[in-house]
């Protein structure tokens, strides 16, 4: 197996964004129990094995396997893009994924919002007030966001799991994709530290993407 680490949804100057591991099996996929044991133990809150066809993929956390996760699929699109196997399409449990990279060097993808993990969104009134929290809300896991200029689409938000294995979710793709169908527009989110996730709600699902490093 060949293991490489990508950052997704990077702010200015590749800074901030979301870590994942991407395995790449050389015969077979590891069986559930030991890609759960890889990923518990990895160096990203995000770990993806991707069989040898470079098609199918599995994604896991450091608790449990997830169906879909969108920094950790577009995070694998950079990695197969930069050794020489890009691909259009990725497999996951929850259904075929479409990706692509426009003209300014962004990795996209785009899929249905429900596919996205259960999460609560709470609006708040301004993003001192995002900025203000220094621990998870007893009402996680939750995005909480507020605009920053409305008129823009341009939000400031952060996510908090820590049922799920992640106290403060640095930049969740998922989650945003759910909040762009709220006020059903395109948003451009400044999350965690400094991440940037842009969205774009459309009939079929939601435009996920952003810019990537491989580290």
């Amino acid at each position: 197996m060949s293991t490489f680490i990508a950052r997704a949804f990077t702010g200015q100057h590749g800074a901030h964004g979301n870590q994942v591991v991407v395995v790449l099996a050389d015969d077979e996929l590891p069986g559930p129990q030991e890609r759960q044991k890889i990923a518990a133990g990895a160096p990203a809150p995000a770990t993806v094995f991707v069989a040898p066809d470079r098609r199918q993929v599995r994604i896991h956390n450091r608790m449990l396997e997830r169906p879909f996760a969108g920094h950790p699929l577009l995070g694998t699109a950079a990695v197969l893009r930069n050794i020489g196997k890009p691909v259009d399409r990725l497999a996951t449990p929850a259904g075929e994924v479409s990706l692509w990279r426009d003209d300014e060097g962004a990795e996209w993808l785009h899929a249905p919002s429900h596919w996205s993990p259960n999460t609560y969104h709470r609006r708040v009134s301004s993003p001192a007030e995002v900025e203000a929290l220094l621990e998870p809300p007893p009402d996680e896991p939750v995005q909480v966001w507020a605009w920053i200029d409305e008129a823009a689409g341009l939000v400031r938000a952060r996510r908090f799991a820590p049922s799920e294995g992640k106290p403060e979710d640095e930049a969740c793709g998922s989650a945003c994709m759910v909040l762009s169908t709220l006020p059903a527009r395109p948003l451009t989110v400044v999350h965690g530290r400094g991440s940037v996730i842009r969205v774009r709600p459309r009939d079929t699902g939601v435009d996920l993407g952003g810019a990537r490093v491989i580290d």
